[in-house]
């Protein structure tokens, strides 16, 4: 029993650290514009993707950016599916709330 409860767990384990990024906490919170009337908006980030995860993938890129720049909450402007190609963008705004 004792043995089967530890493979468990190690599967477990492999299993979370095979995980995607994109699954992981995100420090930057989505907003809508009114949400954040409060705060200071300072930068506009882009995002792209490719495939069928185009969407997430080019949210996530442009998240991370926000992150990197210290943002708290992002605003989503723009979501472009690119014709006659497999790539999505996103464009979208960091601010930076102090609440």
């Amino acid at each position: 029993m004792l043995r089967q409860a530890t493979f468990l767990l190690i599967c477990l384990l492999l299993t979370a650290c095979a995980s995607d990024e994109a699954m992981l906490y995100s420090r930057i919170n989505e907003a809508y514009d009114f949400e954040v009337t409060h705060c200071d908006s300072f930068a506009l980030v882009t995002g792209i993707g490719r495939g069928e995860t185009g969407l997430s993938d080019a949210q996530n890129s442009a998240k991370k950016q926000g992150e990197e720049l210290l943002g708290t909450h992002i605003v989503w402007l723009h979501v472009d599916y690119i014709e006659n190609s497999d790539q999505t963008r996103v464009v979208a705004v960091v601010y930076k709330c102090l609440i």
